[in-house]
C-alpha cells in the first residue's frame, strides 16, 4: 500500500519511518525543517502513566538512532501534593543546591534526558526521501490526497501530520480537526555554571528551563495568540521570574514557536472521521519531542490494523467544542494534577482559595508575560 505523509516533523518522520517498517510505500512532504540546534528535553516526570508510557518509549526509539545525554530533572512543586502517580525513580527534597526553595515548597529529583531531535529529523528525512515542499490538504468526495507543486499525490492512506498547520490545511480542504494552534516562546539566557545540569519545571511560578551549550541555558512558559509574536518585555520579564530561584540570568534572545494542542490538553492521532483514507496525528503540544515518536508508532500500528483505542485517539474528540487553547493545561504538566487536586480541597488556604476564585497561580498555565 501507499501513504503519502504531509509534515515533515517529529509526528509526519517517524510515522513516515514506522510505516515503512511495516511495508508501506511512503511519499513523505516536509517544507524546512524549524527545530532549534539545542537539543530537547525528554522528561519522564509527567503526572499520567499514559504519558509516562509514551516518553519512555519514545526515549527507546531515539536511543536507538542517536545518543542521548542524562540531566538532574528538578520539579519544584507545593508541598503536601499527591506523588502517589509518579511511578519513576525520583527523591523528594526540600533543599537543591543553586535553587532556591521557599516554605511550602519541595523539589522532585529525577532523570531527564538530552535529545537531538533536529539531528533525527533530518537524517529520517533524508533517509526517507523527504519531499522538501510545502503541500495542501484536498479532499474529494470522501476521499483525501495531497497537491505539491500544483500536483497530485495520492495514495492509499494520506496522513495529517503538519504541526501547526493541520487545523489550517484542513480547514481549506472543508473539513473540521478537534486540534487549535497557539504561539509559545523560548529565551536563550547567560547562566551560571549550577544551572547547566539542571532541567527545570518550576510548577509554583510557572517556567521551565533546561541546558543548551554551556554557559546557555533556554528558559521559557506561557501561550499567547498563534502568529501574534513575543510580547513586548517578554524576555527581561520572563529573566526576573525565574532569577528568583536560582540567581540571575542574563537574556540573550527570544523567538517565538508555534505549537499546537487537542481538547484534552495533549496530544491526538487516529483516523478522520468523514475522510475514509485520511488518518491525523497532531496536538502535541510542545511535548512532541517526548511522545511524539511513541505516538507515531501507534498511528503506525492503527493504519497497518493493529492499533488499540487509548486516551489519544481522535475519534474521541471529533465533535469537541471550539476551545481557547492558552485555556487548557497540558496533560504533561503537573499544573493539571494540582489543579484537580487543590480544587477538591476543601479545606485550601487563602492561596488557593484565590486562585479557585480568579485562576491565578500554579492551578492555571501561565500567561502569556508576567
Amino acid at each position: 500500500m501507499r501513504a503519502v505523509v504531509l509534515g515533515g516533523g517529529i509526528a509526519g518522520v517517524f510515522t513516515a519511518y514506522f510505516l515503512r517498517r511495516l511495508g508501506f510505500r511512503v511519499v513523505g512532504i516536509g517544507g524546512r525543517l524549524q527545530y532549534p540546534l539545542a537539543r530537547l528535553v525528554l522528561t519522564l516526570s509527567m503526572p499520567y502513566e499514559d504519558d509516562v508510557e509514551l516518553a519512555r518509549r519514545s526515549l527507546e526509539i531515539y536511543s536507538e538512532l542517536a545518543e542521548v545525554e542524562g540531566v538532574t530533572s528538578v520539579d519544584i512543586l507545593p508541598e503536601g501534593v499527591d506523588l502517589s502517580r509518579l511511578r519513576i525513580p525520583h527523591e523528594v527534597v526540600d533543599t537543591v543546591e543553586g535553587v532556591r526553595l521557599r516554605p511550602g515548597e519541595i523539589a522532585v529529583i529525577s532523570r531527564d534526558y538530552l535529545v537531538p531531535v533536529r539531528r533525527v529529523v533530518a537524517e529520517l528525512r533524508r533517509e526517507l526521501g523527504f519531499i522538501k515542499a510545502h503541500g495542501r490538504l484536498k479532499v474529494v468526495g470522501d476521499a483525501a490526497h495531497v497537491i505539491v507543486n500544483g500536483g497530485r499525490v495520492a495514495g492509499d492512506i494520506v496522513v495529517l501530520a503538519a504541526g501547526h498547520m493541520n487545523r489550517q490545511l484542513a480547514q481549506e480542504a472543508g473539513i473540521n480537526l478537534p486540534l487549535v494552534p497557539y504561539d509559545c516562546y523560548a529565551v536563550i539566557c547567560l547562566a551560571r555554571r549550577r544551572l547547566w545540569n539542571y532541567s527545570i519545571g518550576d510548577y509554583v511560578l510557572g517556567w521551565y528551563g533546561r541546558p543548551a551549550v554551556p554557559p546557555l541555558y533556554i528558559i521559557g512558559n506561557g501561550c499567547g495568540r498563534y502568529c501574534g509574536g513575543v510580547p513586548r518585555g517578554y524576555a527581561s520579564r520572563l529573566a526576573r521570574l525565574v532569577s528568583q530561584r536560582v540567581g540571575r540570568v542574563i537574556p540573550l534572545a527570544v523567538r517565538a514557536g508555534h505549537c499546537e494542542v487537542g481538547p484534552h490538553g495533549g496530544p491526538l492521532y487516529g483516523k478522520h472521521p468523514h475522510v475514509k483514507n485520511l488518518y491525523v496525528i497532531g496536538g502535541l503540544d510542545g511535548y512532541g519531542g517526548m511522545v511524539g515518536p511513541a505516538l507515531a508508532e501507534r498511528l503506525a500500528a492503527l493504519i497497518s490494523g493493529r492499533g488499540f483505542d487509548d486516551a489519544y485517539r481522535l475519534e474521541r474528540y471529533a465533535d469537541a467544542a471550539a476551545f481557547d487553547p492558552c485555556s487548557i493545561v497540558e496533560r504533561h504538566d503537573w499544573r493539571l494534577a494540582l489543579k484537580t487536586q487543590y480544587l477538591n480541597t476543601q479545606d485550601a488556604g487563602p492561596r488557593v482559595k484565590k486562585a479557585r476564585e480568579n485562576g491565578t497561580g500554579f492551578l492555571s498555565r501561565p500567561p502569556d508575560v508576567y
